[in-house]
């Protein structure tokens, strides 16, 4: 496979994209065409980003200052790939970057986290740039822009090759279209073609898994399940956000929407408990004020939460039905004996999403996107009163896309759970969602 890739890129400077199903080996295919690139190259993938992030925290000196450590920011990062070019100088303003070239690495969102990878790369001055998953974790708007800068990178010369899950993320700059999954290299095809050639969407069975004791959540008579009234968040003294009043009632499903670094991954954690400002708020959940002495483990257990945070945090030594095992405990990891129920309803939600074959495996052996149904399914696993799904499709296929997003519209519709739901893609669309929530960059 690589060796047929190879061939195409060393005879000349044409682009090309790899579009493949989760678990193919793109990210692989990505390491191997750069560490045997016979150009200057670079890579940006989702991999690399989790890993930046982790040497951040491991160098995090917040216990030994007076104040949080902000790490590295985004520029300084950005210069260690080489001098900041006027060019590049042009890409912050038309990636609209300039508000967080001075913030740390840490407290970027996704997408701007992706902008600030390509910058980096650029910064190295490559002869082929290689991007994993570029447009994930983007808004709308920096897609738009992204299609244009990688048209322009391909008019100046700049060799791309561009692995993808999604088949309406195929750039114009893509030359050649190559088609791989979990045996290989398939095929090469037209544009317009990829879609039918690749892809067959999978059923889901009528019924949910059921689990095998679950904890309902008791509200206070009239009580929202999310009351928050005025927030505000600030890094440093600049708001992310002010002013948001959020209200939402049993069975209402909301979408939070808005650009990147718009906080709604911020505001999302005000949900669950995990931003160091909340105390500073007035947030009530399940009708508890939080900050009153309540246990959080109280309101976790009624939560369901994947994103991009759960999956890099998610780094202990585990299987994947473990995995999906702890979702019932809110642990990280297995700390106790499961019960026979528990690893059979965990058994069945790894069937219904066709990863009942990798059950035994290691978590971190899975692809990005399989690691993201995986985390899926641990979310759900409890059926929880509220379920967070901050960008769900973010590294899936179109299969498992699609499979995904029918999935979510069934939660809804059948199984008495709240949706919190977060995505950048206007076909990411759930019906059974019919409330917005509009974050302001």
């Amino acid at each position: 496979m690589i060796e047929r890739i190879g061939r195409f890129l060393d005879a000349g400077t044409a682009s090309c994209a790899v579009l493949g199903t989760n678990g193919s080996g793109k990210s692989l295919l990505a390491v191997e065409l750069f560490e045997t690139a016979q150009a200057a190259c670079s890579l940006v993938s989702l991999e690399q980003q989790i890993e930046v992030i982790e040497e951040e925290r491991r160098n995090d000196d917040s216990d030994f200052l007076d104040c949080p450590d902000p790490g590295r920011s985004a520029f300084e990062f950005i210069q260690e790939g080489g001098p900041v070019s006027p060019e590049l100088e042009l890409l912050f303003v038309d990636f609209r970057m300039e508000a967080i070239l001075g913030r740390g690495l840490k407290y970027l969102s996704t997408g701007e986290f992706r902008k600030v990878q390509l910058c980096r790369a650029l910064a190295e001055k490559p002869r082929r740039l290689i991007l994993d998953e570029p447009f994930d974790g983007l808004d709308a708007a920096s897609q738009s822009e992204l299609r244009g800068v990688l048209e322009s990178l391909a008019n100046q010369g700049l060799q791309l090759v561009i692995l993808l899950n999604r088949v309406d993320e195929i750039p114009e700059a893509a030359e050649r279209i190559f088609l791989i999954d979990e045996f290989g290299l398939v095929d090469s095809v037209e544009r317009g073609d990829a879609l039918d050639r690749f892809f067959k969407v999978q059923e889901l069975p009528d019924e949910l898994p059921v689990p095998p004791e679950r904890d309902d959540l008791a509200l206070p008579p009239g009580a929202p399940l999310i009351d928050m009234k005025n927030l505000r968040v600030a890094y440093g003294g600049k708001a992310v956000f002010e002013g948001v009043d959020f209200r939402v009632e049993p069975g209402q499903h909301w979408q939070v929407a808005g650009p990147n670094g718009c906080g709604k991954t911020t505001l999302l954690e005000m949900v669950t408990g995990d931003h160091p400002q909340l105390f500073a708020n007035d947030v009530t959940v399940f009708g508890i004020r939080r900050g009153s002495g309540e246990s959080v483990w109280d309101i976790k257990k009624h939560i369901g939460h994947v994103s991009s945070a759960v999956q890099v945090n998610y780094r202990v030594s585990a299987s994947v039905l473990d995995t999906v095992v702890s979702g019932f405990h809110d642990s990280i990891g297995i700390y106790r004996r499961p019960s026979p129920d528990e690893i059979r309803c965990a058994r069945q939600w790894l069937a219904m999403l066709h990863l009942g074959d990798k059950a035994k495996r290691p978590l971190r052996s899975l692809s990005y996107g399989e690691q993201r149904m995986v985390l899926i399914a641990r979310a759900m696993v409890k059926r929880p009163a509220l379920l967070i799904l901050d960008e769900p499709c973010q590294g899936l296929d179109e299969v498992n896309r699609r499979t995904v997003l029918k999935l979510i519209d069934h939660i809804g519709q059948q199984s008495g759970t709240t949706l919190l739901y977060v995505t950048h893609h206007a076909t990411d669309q759930v019906p059974c969602i019919a409330r917005t929530l509009e974050m302001r960059g």
